[in-house]
């Protein structure tokens, strides 16, 4: 870390030099402007060009490396994922079939439309407001999970294989959220750059890891239906007893993780390691019923992984609380 001597300069003002290296590689000249972003006791200075790139919300691709089905898709959700609004696709290869493909693929993305398409251009612009609460889509990928579990239970209670079916469209559903929740996170870490900014930079790296083991819990609870629909009533039956235990466990983990509360989220990882011993006891019957437990004992453990995180976090804001509360003691002592 270099040091820079504070001088005065005027009488009135305050300077500080800037490293030579620094000013070359940015390419900046006297004259150009610098830009300070002041937070609490931290300046952060940037140069025009970065603050200029780190407000880019549109591209145009010109001539795509590539043009099958599979790429285009990774690629298009790579430029979503980074936080791009508008995306200018120009290539002599787009027609009408191109089209048609690239509007299936959209679909999967949150807010994301054609809103021009032509010979040799397709322009995809998200329309959705970014400004929206990172927070609110997790509580929302916990709520498809519940109904997922619900529905499974109400599926096996019923005898109802087809009920079981739609977990399909919950499970790409909470995908969809996924994806969402990743773009709005690299939108926020280019805002929370700064130093003073790290503790909600961290909030909102352990926010993309909940989402990311909401959706794999999701995806196990899929596999679970596809298996589900060829076991036996009686297996199916001794599968309910346990969709029960992980639906109460769900339930404490939601809210232990919204609402920062320790001792619930302790409680929701100790009835997840009793759920887990229980499903490794009874890994034996036909050859569907052990991959539904497999599923299962995937959920589970994924839970007992937002479990930790919302025993850290609350931990964290506790504190935060009591050093809060501690400088606000010294403060009046100090009167």
């Amino acid at each position: 870390m270099e040091v820079r001597k504070l001088q005065l300069i005027g009488g009135s003002s305050y300077m500080v030099s800037l490293p030579k290296n620094w000013v070359k590689s940015n390419e900046l000249r006297q004259g150009d402007d610098i830009f300070l972003q002041v937070e609490d006791s931290v300046i952060t200075l940037y140069p025009r060009s970065f603050k200029e790139f780190a407000r880019v919300t549109s591209v145009q691709i010109d001539e795509l490396p590539r043009f099958d089905e599979k790429f285009v898709r990774r690629y298009i959700y790579a430029l979503y994922l980074q936080g791009i609004d508008e995306i200018v696709l120009t290539d002599k290869k787009i027609n009408a079939r191109t089209v048609s493909r690239i509007g299936e693929i959209v679909k999967d993305l949150i807010g994301m439309e054609i809103i021009d398409a032509s010979e040799g251009k397709i322009v995809l612009k998200c329309l959705t407001s970014t400004d929206f609460d990172v927070y609110g889509v997790v509580r929302r990928m916990t709520q498809i999970i519940q109904s997922m579990i619900e529905t499974v239970i109400e599926g096996i209670e019923k005898s109802d294989t087809e009920t079981l079916k739609d977990i399909q469209n919950l499970e790409k559903d909470s995908d969809r959220l996924y994806l969402l929740a990743v773009r709005q996170e690299h939108r926020l870490v280019r805002e929370f750059s700064s130093p003073s900014k790290w503790n909600e930079l961290r909030l909102i790296l352990g926010i993309r890891t909940v989402a990311k083991l909401l959706e794999e819990i999701s995806d196990a609870l899929y596999n679970f239906s596809t298996y589900a629909v060829e076991m036996k009533p009686e297996e199916l039956k001794e599968v309910k007893k346990y969709f029960e235990k992980l639906n109460k466990a769900f339930e404490k983990l939601s809210k232990s993780y919204f609402n920062s509360d320790v001792s619930l989220s302790e409680e929701s990882i100790e009835d997840l390691e009793k759920l887990e011993e229980i499903l490794l006891e009874n890994m034996k019957g036909s050859v569907y019923y052990r991959l539904a437990l497999e599923t299962l004992l995937s959920a589970c453990r994924h839970m007992k992984s937002i479990g930790e995180i919302a025993f850290n976090k609350s931990v964290r804001e506790s504190l935060k609380e009591m050093r809060k509360s501690e400088k606000m003691r010294s403060e009046v002592g100090t009167r």
